[in-house]
């Protein structure tokens, strides 16, 4: 005998919204992001270092990760996590960007 009743139907619901909580939160799912989001997931370097060292970085123009929409930059967030695994860390090491091969 069950002390408590659980409604499986709702728990269930509860538990998939906060599964897809998580995975926007992680850039997952979650298709876009802008310029604040893209601040955090660089360290806290500004958004002119970021217009500079990766919206004009050529695999992300050649990609269309980035889009200045307006007065706002745009990022595709599955795209961007991918080149900042990739080039992240050579990012930094000179003023002007260089692409691996």
């Amino acid at each position: 005998m069950s002390l408590i009743n659980v409604n499986e139907d709702a728990a269930r619901e509860l538990y998939k919204e906060a599964i897809k909580e998580y995975l926007e939160e992680q850039g997952h799912i979650g298709s876009l992001w802008k310029m604040e989001r893209m601040i955090l997931e660089c360290g806290g370097f500004g958004s002119k270092w970021i217009v500079g060292h990766i919206c004009k970085h050529p695999y992300v123009i050649r990609n269309k990760l980035a889009i200045k929409s307006g007065k706002e930059w745009i990022f595709k967030a599955q795209g961007i996590i991918e080149f900042l695994d990739l080039y992240f860390p050579d990012l930094g090491k000179n003023n002007e960007v260089i692409e691996r091969k």
